[in-house]
């Protein structure tokens, strides 16, 4: 099974690029040019990448993950995958036997010397066949293993849904904040916006962006290059929806969507503080809203990852990504973590407490089968 470290993803060796393009890419961070990006720009200085990879045809699976810890003995492996990652999970086509392969990939791993302590695995869709694929193997193949809660995403299914349609639908308070400061807004005459989705100016874009930004209440990005990065690659992309306004021509608020295979992802969005009185945020999402349902008609609108109360104003259903513990017993550091987690459990079951993801918008049956 052939395992690459820090392969150049958009020149990928034949294989990776094989399973790549077996993929159904029905999500842009699985995308590689995102993993390119997320390694150039968004893992610490010095990390290892390694894509384990079951290659043949049937299979096409790829497993794309990073090294934890110290050098040597006893290290872990990780999801690539952060706080900027909306999704991830296993890369490969629809039908593909997925048990099959994770048994191959799972074999090269453990087989590998230094043993690897365990595998944190993160943003997982537990609803896709590979979650149930994965924990089932680990366990079969030893590992202890632990379902663990990840991020929330609050989205709307907006299959053939007009603005109208979708405004009807919200709650009164956010309808009437937005009807109010809209005509106050626009009546005073200083707002304006532009709406960039390519290349064309996008220099532009990125610096009135980050003008926003950086005015805004948001901390500053840990990895600075990682954003502009993002929105070039969304712009080359086709998929860059970036609008900005403006008041007296100051860039006010923004906000970042990416629009892919039908679902748009509300990706970052900010407002300078000195603003806070217009309620900018409210109308540049009513608008951007607006500009994606008349022009992408896409099925979903999702606000990415997050569970902001605010977020169930604006979109009414919730889903949740869900992690994967797992701790190889047969070296020290694994040891300790699977006791560590066992013992973990055993106190939230005294405690009358759930001990798996409560998944309040996921399928119950997911838990039955786990």
């Amino acid at each position: 099974m052939p395992v690459y470290s820090n392969p150049n993803f958009l020149q990928p060796p034949a294989g990776l690029l094989s399973v790549f393009g077996h993929s159904d890419r029905q999500s842009f961070f699985s995308l590689p040019q995102w993993y390119d990006l997320l390694g150039r720009c968004a893992t610490p200085a010095g990390s290892e990448i390694r894509v384990y990879t079951d290659e043949r045809l049937g299979s096409m699976v790829a497993l794309p993950l990073q090294v934890s810890g110290e050098n040597g003995q006893d290290c872990c492996l990780t999801s690539l995958a952060n706080f900027y990652s909306v999704e991830h999970g296993l890369i490969h086509p629809a039908g593909a036997d997925l048990d099959a392969a994770l048994a191959r990939i799972l074999l090269e791993i453990n087989a590998e010397r230094p043993q690897w302590c365990g595998l944190k695995l993160s943003e997982l869709d537990p609803r896709d066949p590979s979650y149930l694929a994965l924990v089932r193997r680990l366990r079969r193949m030893g590992y202890v293993v632990e379902c663990t809660t990840g991020a929330a995403t609050w989205y709307e299914s907006t299959h053939n849904f007009t603005f109208e349609e979708y405004l009807r639908a919200r709650p009164p308070q956010l309808r009437n904040t937005w009807n109010r400061k809209h005509k106050k807004t626009h009546a005073a005459g200083n707002l304006s916006a532009t709406f960039f989705c390519n290349p064309i100016d996008i220099e532009r874009g990125i610096s009135d962006y980050e003008t926003v930004y950086a005015s805004s209440w948001k901390p500053a990005e840990p990895f600075p290059d990682f954003m502009p990065g993002l929105i070039r690659l969304a712009a080359e992309l086709g998929a860059l929806r970036l609008g900005i306004f403006y008041i007296d021509g100051i860039p006010a608020a923004a906000q970042f969507w990416i629009v892919w295979q039908g679902r748009a992802v509300i990706y970052k969005l900010a407002h300078n503080k000195k603003f806070d009185d217009l309620s900018l945020g409210t109308l540049l999402t009513m608008e951007m809203i607006q500009r994606v349902l008349a022009e992408d008609r896409p099925y979903e609108i999702n606000f990415g990852r997050g569970d902001d109360p605010y977020k169930s104003l604006w979109l009414a259903e919730r889903r949740e990504r869900w992690g994967i513990t797992a701790a190889n017993l047969r070296t020290v550091k694994g040891l300790w973590l699977g006791l560590e987690r066992e013992a973990a459990k055993m106190y939230h079951f005294v405690r009358g407490m759930p001990i798996k993801p409560l998944a309040r918008c996921t399928r119950p049956i997911i838990e039955q089968q786990l």
